[in-house]
């Protein structure tokens, strides 16, 4: 009776997974919910993803609905909290909740031109006052007003602290006049507006605003570029049944081939599909994460030495523990 008993909890939990006792699919399972990072608008994006979640319910019979967080960091709470069991991220916040849950990257975007990657960028506005070149941006201290991505942008963000800013021990809130932290959207609409003489941006926007509206490309001027990004992962939970990854992989992988998925596809923000990935993916970016938390704590006056060789033995386990981590993915997904 005792056993019956104890067996109950563990019955209900794999019926819920759509699994009878011995692990076989009985063709039930929970709904899913996908969450989509933000670059643009939340209704931007809504309107871009939801023809996708409407044609992998038709195809797989799945229960999946889109979620959309307004913030890269809402983006990876809900990742950490299960509130989604999918999801489109940066690189860094992938590697965000690698760190903090179960998951792991499964899928790359690919997108219509076969791009391996983007490029973080730098604008300013030709016909207003203000750097005309990256050196007299980061020259002249407390005269220029800036805008820069979330702390979890890859491109937003880590890109151009690792290879502008932690170089030259510049850090951008002492740095600038004033530092504003938002999204893609907003970063252009700043430097646009005049709020501020400068903004970091990236190639992938900057070409679906040269088709969608050019005069206000026209208006920008490229300052800066950094080495190419390997394009964004798709993240899901490893403890999700194998049979349901199996038929999410196969409509992820699938999708794109005819008229009608390509242009779907196409209005989700220029994409042509979905390649196999793994968490090796991320290696780039804890590595960059390494050397720029490593560099500011090295150029840290106010640190003691003593509390410097204390934060870099912290930094130093976190990357052995985080490169275990995405072995450990690389390797389960082969």
């Amino acid at each position: 009776m005792r056993r019956t008993l104890l067996k109950l909890p563990l019955l209900a939990a794999a019926g819920a997974w759509g699994l009878n006792v011995s692990g076989r699919e009985i063709g039930v399972y929970p709904a899913l919910a996908f969450g989509v990072i933000t670059t643009t608008t939340v209704a931007e994006t809504r309107a871009a993803w939801e023809p996708f979640f409407a044609a992998m319910r038709a195809t797989t019979g799945l229960d999946v609905s889109g979620v959309y967080p307004a913030t890269y960091e809402q983006a990876v709470d809900a990742v950490v909290a299960n509130l989604v069991q999918l999801a489109w991220v940066s690189n860094k916040a992938a590697l965000d909740c690698i760190e903090r849950t179960n998951v792991e990257v499964f899928a790359q975007l690919i997108d219509s031109g076969g791009s391996p990657g983007y490029r973080s960028i730098i604008v300013t506005r030709r016909d207003a006052p203000g750097p005309a070149s990256i050196e007299q941006l980061l020259s002249k201290p407390r005269t220029w007003r800036f805008a820069i991505g979330e702390t979890s942008s890859t491109s937003g963000s880590v890109m151009p602290e690792y290879a502008l800013f932690v170089p030259r021990g510049i850090r951008p809130e002492e740095h600038f006049l004033t530092v504003r932290r938002g999204t893609h959207a907003q970063s252009l609409d700043a430097v646009l507006g005049g709020a501020v003489h400068a903004a970091v941006w990236n190639t992938e926007e900057f070409e679906r605003l040269r088709m969608r509206d050019p005069p206000r490309v026209q208006a920008l001027r490229v300052i800066w570029e950094s080495a190419l990004i390997p394009k964004d992962p798709l993240l899901w939970r490893r403890d999700l049944p194998l049979s349901l990854r199996n038929r999410i992989a196969s409509y992820i992988f699938g999708v794109g081939k005819t008229t009608e998925e390509k242009a779907m596809l196409k209005r989700m923000f220029d994409l042509a599909g979905f390649q196999p990935s793994n968490n090796q993916q991320l290696k780039f970016m804890l590595d960059i994460e390494d050397f720029r938390q490593r560099s500011e704590v090295l150029l840290d006056a106010r640190m003691s030495d003593m509390q410097k060789t204390e934060r870099l033995a912290d930094l130093r386990d976190r990357y052995l523990r985080l490169s275990r981590a995405l072995q450990s993915g690389a390797d389960g997904a082969r």
